[in-house]
């Protein structure tokens, strides 16, 4: 098989598969037996490619390979397991490995892998000759990240009209990603039924760029974009938090303002977007148990070293009959609140209608509570005039 030599690198501890790899390859092939020498041969020459072997498939070994992918995200990484399962695949991925092949190797498989590299380097020329003028202004789009420790506070009608707001700016690209990946209803609140879901994305994060995440995104009638979240809870688990940071990744490079509505819940996925965000906005309603969950998700976060700069309190139904006052709820967070948002019946109408508030209804006092939102993110908010007509009704 013809591959040049300095491309493709095997890395595996077992001389058996190291044999197998070399009659494939006529011999002509550099191995490496342990990770921490491929990651040397990695830095000091010319590889494109890793195949690594059954012997690096174990949880500590992924930590390697993680490495070895933030070493160079150009690398393609390839996997060989004796039994390709669920889980393998599943850490495989978030380690950064491109796909995983099931031993024992043959012709026709590793000619498949290494078709899918040579479209993988053509896809990345391609899109670093296409985007060439992006880059050269260094200017890349601002994560902002709805979050709740309590179920039942609203983030979904917070992120869905703080993305139609945001959307206003002239020239702005907006996208609102559904980061709720069991049960999001993102699409519902808008009366959007989408094409396609991240789950699509996420079976294309080999070849992941924005002309093709662009395609799968569903286009509100105002203009927004929308990246849906998995149709049924079951497809969930397709979703990989570091699949879902590439596809952050890729929209950050092609859109001014990346809305992402959260489950409330502070898992694995919640921390990495934490980390990611330029701005996190953590939603509180007045009431006992909102601000309870609030405090342990903050505490939690600064016990795990996390900055909680970055941080914005907003306060959901600030007009309730509750007994807290705003007082007692920033000296409980140890943070200040930085915007309101009055409750409304219009609001419960909107959500059932499909209809967000800020286009239905923007001279309403919920509908500035967003907007003071949004000027928290972009500064003053433009007129809503003339907005009502996007949809289409009366």
């Amino acid at each position: 098989m013809s591959m040049a030599e300095n491309n493709l690198l095997v890395v595996d501890r077992d001389d058996d598969f190291v044999a197998s790899a070399k009659t494939l390859f006529d011999g002509s092939l550099p191995v490496a037996r342990t990770l921490e020498e491929a990651s040397q041969t990695v830095t000091s020459g010319d590889v494109r490619m890793v195949l690594i072997g059954p012997s690096y498939n174990d949880d500590a070994a992924m930590d390697q390979i993680r490495s070895l992918h933030n070493q160079d995200p150009s690398l393609v990484l390839m996997m060989v397991a004796d039994v390709v399962t669920a889980d393998i695949l599943r850490k495989g991925m978030r380690a950064g490995v491109s796909d995983v092949i099931e031993a024992p190797l043959d012709e026709a498989k590793i000619e498949a892998a290494i078709e899918q590299f040579a479209h993988d380097v053509l896809k990345r020329q391609v899109t670093d000759t296409s985007s060439e003028a992006p880059e050269a202004s260094g200017e890349k789009g601002r994560i902002i990240t709805v979050t709740s420790a309590k179920g039942g506070s609203g983030k979904t009608v917070l992120a869905t009209n703080l993305a139609l707001v945001l959307n206003r700016f002239p020239d702005s690209k907006v996208v609102l990603v559904d980061a709720d990946l069991q049960f999001g209803d993102v699409c519902l609140v808008l009366q959007l039924e989408p094409r396609f879901t991240m789950v699509n994305a996420a079976h294309e994060l080999h070849q992941l760029d924005g002309e093709l995440l662009d395609s799968l995104l569903t286009e509100h009638p105002s203009g927004l974009k929308v990246l849906a979240a998995p149709l049924e809870p079951a497809f969930a688990d397709d979703i990989t938090t570091a699949g879902l940071m590439q596809m952050l990744d890729v929209l950050r490079d092609n859109f001014d303002y990346i809305v992402v509505d959260t489950a409330a819940m502070l898992d694995e996925l919640i921390l990495s977007l934490i980390e990611k965000s330029d701005d996190i906005l953590m939603l509180v309603d007045m009431d006992l148990p909102s601000v309870k969950n609030a405090k342990l998700a903050l505490e939690t976060l600064r016990l795990l070293k996390f900055s909680t700069a970055n941080v914005k309190l907003v306060m959901n139904r600030s007009n309730s009959k509750a007994k807290l006052d705003n007082k007692e709820i920033e000296g409980a967070l140890k943070m200040d609140i930085s915007a309101s948002v009055p409750s409304d019946a219009v609001v419960a109408a909107s959500v059932n209608e499909g209809r967000p508030v800020v286009e239905t209804d923007p001279k309403s006092r919920v509908s500035k509570g967003f907007e003071s939102v949004a000027e928290l993110i972009a500064g003053k908010v433009p007129e809503a005039e003339g907005r009502k007509s996007v949809f289409g009704r009366k």
